[in-house]
């Protein structure tokens, strides 16, 4: 006689997968977040308590996210941290905002490490 070690044979109480709608309208509540914050790893949901999403289920192809890769800061703390020569530069044109943005970075660390 052989056992039968399924303690569920009738598949009662699983996990029923959500649909692609449902996730995306999760997705669309929360249009600044990336695939990290919704499992609860990014800056803007740190805690793993709080996921909304698994992490199979943000690897599902099919879903618009709002935000991929690094957020920029904003251009008014770009301006706190650059010299005037910077700012001048940049307000003619003369200089892009990668390059603006990057020299600013560059000072920040700089006067952090002076203090």
């Amino acid at each position: 006689m052989k056992k039968n070690y399924n303690r569920n044979p009738k598949g009662l109480n699983q996990w029923v997968l959500r649909s692609n709608e449902e996730i995306q309208k999760i997705i669309d509540k929360h249009p600044t977040w990336t695939k990290k914050d919704f499992r609860g790893e990014g800056k803007l949901n740190p805690k793993k308590q709080n996921a909304l999403l698994s992490r199979k289920e943000t690897e599902r192809t099919g879903l618009k996210f709002g935000h991929y890769g690094k957020r920029k800061i904003s251009i008014k703390e770009i301006y706190k941290h650059s010299t005037g020569e910077s700012i001048k530069e940049f307000e003619n044109k003369q200089i892009d905002e990668d390059t603006f943005r990057n020299r600013a970075r560059t000072k920040k660390q700089r006067d952090l490490s002076t203090n």
